[in-house]
């Protein structure tokens, strides 16, 4: 086979090679142009007058582990053109060798595509695997120097945002719904900047969206041709979110009914092992509840005395939203949604122990309940005991009564997922709690009714024809949570309905903003926006 056509393949007639040299970590090639004439840059004249000739070192893509190097003989000639003022050119070459440059077009393809894979320095590591001597600057360099140009003739879109930094600054994210890729970045989300984007596109048919009145305004005005369809993920979670707020409404009285029913495993048995320990009693004081509970009781105390909502968010510096939470509670949900602490199985074997030796220390009673089951860890262990108000060792005497089971019976944003969520394919526990959550209260069963008809219209995608219905029986109520997010739907309706109706959705557009963090995180914050738009749109799928 011909050298030179296995070098250059569909160019190899332009280029002969005289020599390689197998050093011990470059091959180097030589190589001379075969062509017999010139064009001059300026004038476009041909020229074969030779004047003299030079050598271009050009690094290549590697071979056999080593770097590959090309000495290239290239050639100068004179100008024919008496008007033009380059009298003197060195030939250029169409493919390969670009004036200046001292890699080869394929390597530089190979970097900048690491480049947007990887990033700067991991991209530079990679290299030096490779034999690819470059530099982390260098790569982005080469970045930096490709033209963006936004894909068009695109007709199914998926708009979402993301964010330079959470609560501070966001900007828009657009997909290719038919394909999953990200067409374009943009440095925000306001309403213009979308509009504009959208307008220099009227060929786009689909657009698919959150429920962002400014996303929501601009495609009305920029793409008004276009069918927009609301997510239908973001509307279980906002409708969660409305569930949640009723079940904060009656998470005391629920509480109360869940736990006369001994919906709880071994509550009985549990509550055995806690009298055992009871005897020795100090403070009343107990490691239960913490900050948050005395935050709590601050706020009820403020309640009563007539605070609003925004000056008991400013005096106990919380979010007006938690306030707002807090204000239909009666005692405070406990955050841990376990049933029961493994630890409190053991009880009755800690009190013996405590017995039998006063000053066992932490680190052996632990090794003898791994023995007997325990799967806690040291660390976890230590915490159980501190939690419960157990002192061991020097500080025996200081026990305290361990409270009652305080683990929840349920945990309000998980009870709304199951409100949401297909019955059958849930734990008998946990269709157990909902069915006596829903006998408790009315609300919660005009509540789980309303919830599994919407979750019903979405999975027989009749959103034309019954989701006004829904909302009507929704505004009536008497769920004032509900009741609100049925306005919701009211006023974004023909895209809920499309949404409740047509397979389009912004699956693809959320995948790629989780890819889109990963990328953002990988850079540490250091890149500015044109690098990550690349990066993003670019990068080799």
């Amino acid at each position: 086979m011909n050298a030179s056509k296995l070098v250059f393949s569909d160019d190899g007639d332009n280029f002969r090679i005289i020599s390689v040299d197998n050093q011990q970590d470059v091959l180097v090639v030589y190589v001379q142009s075969t062509t017999q004439s010139a064009v001059c840059p300026n004038c476009c004249i041909t020229s074969k007058r030779i004047h003299s000739y030079y050598t271009r070192k050009i690094t290549d893509l590697p071979v056999f582990g080593k770097t590959s190097r090309i000495i290239l003989r290239s050639r100068k000639f004179y100008c024919h053109q008496d008007e033009c003022p380059f009298k003197i050119f060195t030939e250029r070459f169409e493919s390969h060798f670009r004036p200046y440059k001292r890699r080869t077009e394929r390597l530089e393809s190979k970097i900048r595509q690491l480049g947007l894979l990887a990033g700067g320095r991991p991209a530079q590591r990679i290299c030096t695997i490779l034999s690819i001597p470059t530099s982390d600057t260098t790569i982005l360099r080469l970045i930096e120097k490709c033209d963006f140009s936004p894909a068009k003739g695109v007709t199914a879109i998926g708009v979402d945002d993301w964010a330079y930094k959470k609560r501070k600054s966001y900007g828009s994210i657009l997909v290719n719904l038919h394909t999953g890729k990200v067409i374009d970045l943009l440095p925000d989300r306001e309403q213009e900047t979308l509009r504009k984007w959208l307008q220099e596109r009227p060929e786009i048919e689909v657009m698919s969206r959150d429920r962002y009145s400014n996303y929501r305004k601009a495609i009305t005005l920029g793409a008004p041709q276009s069918i927009q369809v609301t997510d239908r993920w973001h509307l279980l979670k906002n409708l969660s979110e409305a569930v949640q707020k009723v079940l904060i409404r009656h998470y005391s009285k629920a509480t109360a009914l869940l736990a006369n029913k001994q919906l709880r495993v071994d509550d009985q048995q549990i509550a055995e092992n806690q009298s055992t320990l009871s005897e020795n009693r100090s403070s009343p004081d107990s490691a239960h509840g913490g900050i948050r509970l005395k935050r709590f009781e601050q706020l009820k105390e403020l309640q009563k005395k007539g605070y609003s909502i925004r000056a008991m968010a400013r005096h106990l510096c919380m979010h007006r939203q938690t306030v707002k939470n807090y204000l239909d509670m009666e005692t405070l949900p406990r955050k841990s949604q376990c049933k029961i602490n493994p630890l409190e199985k053991f009880f009755t074997h800690i009190k013996k122990r405590m017995e039998e030796e006063p000053s066992i220390l932490i680190t052996t009673l632990w090794q003898e309940l791994r023995t007997q089951g325990y799967k806690g860890a040291y660390s976890t262990f230590s915490e159980g005991l501190k939690f419960y108000g157990i002192r061991v060792g020097k500080k025996a005497g200081f026990t305290k009564e361990l409270p009652n089971h305080g683990a929840a019976t349920f945990k309000t944003s998980s009870a709304a997922i199951w409100f949401l969520s297909d019955q059958q394919n849930l734990w008998d526990d946990q269709r157990n709690i909902i069915r006596e959550l829903c006998k408790s209260s009315k609300e919660l069963n005009k509540t789980f009714i309303l919830v599994q008809s919407f979750r019903k219209i979405m999975a027989e995608k009749s959103g034309d024809t019954k989701l006004r219905e829904w909302i009507e029986k929704s505004s009536t109520s008497g769920l004032k949570e509900i009741a609100s997010f049925a306005k919701g739907l009211l006023a974004d309706c023909p895209a809920v309905e499309n949404a409740l109706t047509l397979p389009w959705s912004n699956g693809p557009v959320e995948g790629n903003v989780n890819r889109l963090k990963m990328i953002k995180r990988q850079m540490y914050g250091r890149a500015g926006f044109d690098l990550l738009r690349k990066r993003v749109v670019y990068a080799p799928s």
